[in-house]
């Protein structure tokens, strides 16, 4: 059972802080930033499940070249149980995304890969879901845009380190859809997602997702989601909010 709820809280609560591009809170686009432009991220995330956790995190993208970024992300994690409480940092998480293919006015599909590096650096902590192990994860990425409809889809595997209960590999898979201008400038979205072990069947763990986005300003974004269990496995629903500003 300790290993389970270990399991659950990394994939639900750190992966969606380090692998979400906003809105989504986990699917990313195959599309990296410009280059030479940032992003900064700042978010606050609440996860209910057996343990209840409470996330706030910043994160940097950077367009280090034509179809290449780099980021990272540092969260800080409180985390309550029935019995115990908890908060401190989380572990850091590196990304590079790189865009392969790019979709073009007659063929819109854009393909591209992703790798995602989480280094310890919290102490190791069951109930935050810190390993004190590195893990590493690499993803392929397809987005298709139909304006006003862009969909994303998402598949990857991650090895994890040598983490307390044995946790094994992961798989994980997202499928999300975005609609400009659903309202004068408000996005909507709507995004399923899951894992599973990979060494066998067992605790695979299903979510959905909605959410919207604007623009306050023209390099200011704000968005929030609300994601809800589909499976019987945690989280019983996820609150997202985040606030991008965006530099070139």
């Amino acid at each position: 059972m300790k290993s389970f709820l270990l399991s659950a809280i990394l994939f639900f609560v750190i992966p969606a802080i380090a692998f979400g591009e906003a809105p989504f809170l986990v699917t990313e686009s195959a599309i990296p930033i410009d280059k030479e432009s940032y992003q900064a991220d700042a978010g606050l995330q609440f996860s209910k499940a057996n343990t209840q956790i409470t996330s706030l995190s910043a994160s940097l993208r950077y367009g280090l070249i034509n179809n290449l970024e780099i980021a990272a992300t540092l969260p800080y994690l409180f985390a309550n149980s029935r019995s115990q409480s908890d908060n401190q940092f989380g572990d850091i998480f590196l990304a590079a995304k790189v865009r392969f293919i790019k979709g073009r006015e007659a063929n819109p599909l854009s393909i591209g890969g992703a790798m995602q590096v989480k280094v310890p650096f919290g102490s190791r902590d069951s109930l935050v879901g810190t390993t004190g192990e590195a893990d590493v994860g690499f993803s392929a990425l397809a987005t298709k845009g139909i304006p006003p409809y862009e969909a994303h889809l998402n598949l990857g595997y991650t090895f994890i380190g040598n983490s307390p209960g044995g946790i094994p590999d992961q798989i994980h898979y997202s499928l999300a859809v975005n609609k400009s201008n659903f309202l004068p400038n408000i996005s909507l979205m709507g995004e399923l997602f899951g894992t599973a072990d990979a060494s066998g069947p067992s605790h695979d763990q299903w979510s959905a997702a909605l959410g919207a986005s604007t623009f306050v300003r023209p390099n200011v974004r704000i968005d929030g989601a609300i994601g809800v269990g589909l499976s019987s496995q945690p989280p019983d629903y996820i609150l997202n909010a985040r606030g991008s500003y965006f530099l070139k």
